[in-house]
């Protein structure tokens, strides 16, 4: 084999290994007009459009080819874990999602049969979805197609999320006219977070000092439950600890963190 062969065959590995994992997922021709086609119903209702997004496709080539080999509609197929799990076992965060099925011998048929259907219409007009994607698999002369829908969530680490909810927690407190909020990281209220024990009560108890504690889970740092509300607002209060964890689940959500905050008294 040649030197400049031997060049080219190494910068065609590297580059494979630089793609996402799901890069190979992009949408064939029959894949692209059906998501074309239901972003465009979407856009005459008025809602914005749905952006491709891989995990998802990954999601749906999977569940396309289990709908092609048993030759029949279905959301879930012995032995295959739940939507849920199938798209959180692609990595991508989110808080919704919902599927759509079918099959026709054309593309334009399996939009209009759906379309046709309210609750997968329904799926298609939803407005709780930012992201989708399509897969398209043959068999024989009919299409199998499954389209994945999901409010996808933006990226956090701890720490990011973290920051992001001290930032609303004292954007609060500001508006109630109070000092901000001094606030440390604390290991032990991140063991809390991540143990999957939680009960107040018990942990209260192991912290010199608090006299509130307040545990949730979230998968979107801006929204504070009312609890820390009521915390941010109370005048009492001048220190907080914190610690945060990143446990997506079925149970709570795939973007879902655990924060455990523990208040101290005016010194």
């Amino acid at each position: 084999m040649r030197l400049h062969q031997v060049r080219v065959l190494l910068f065609l590995l590297l580059f494979s290994m630089l793609l996402p994992a799901n890069a190979a997922l992009a949408p064939s021709a029959g894949e692209q007009r059906l998501f074309d086609l239901l972003n465009q119903e979407r856009a005459r209702a008025g809602l914005p459009q749905l952006k491709w997004d891989g995990h998802l496709a990954e999601a749906a080539r999977a569940h396309s080819k289990l709908l092609a080999s048993h030759a029949e509609l279905s959301h879930q197929f012995p032995g295959e874990p739940d939507l849920g799990q199938r798209v959180g076992a692609t990595g991508l965060r989110f808080n919704s999602t919902a599927e759509n099925v079918a099959y026709a011998p054309e593309v334009e048929k399996l939009h209009e049969g759906l379309m046709h259907s309210p609750p997968h219409r329904a799926n298609i007009l939803s407005n709780k979805y930012n992201a989708g994607a399509v897969a398209i698999v043959a068999r024989g002369e009919e299409l199998y197609a499954t389209e994945d829908f999901a409010n996808a969530l933006p990226v956090y680490s701890e720490s990011e999320f973290r920051s992001a909810i001290i930032s609303a927690f004292n954007k609060t407190r500001a508006a109630a006219h109070l000092p901000l909020m001094v606030v440390r990281a604390d290991d032990r209220l991140h063991r809390a977070a991540c143990s999957g024990a939680h009960d107040p009560n018990q942990l209260i108890h192991r912290l010199p000092g608090v006299t509130d504690l307040v545990m949730f889970t979230s998968s979107v740092p801006e929204n504070l439950p009312s609890n820390m509300k009521s915390a941010a607002q109370d005048k009492e209060l001048r220190h907080m600890n914190i610690g945060v964890c990143f446990r997506p689940g079925s149970a709570n959500g795939y973007g879902s963190f655990w924060v455990v905050a523990a208040f101290f008294p005016v010194q």
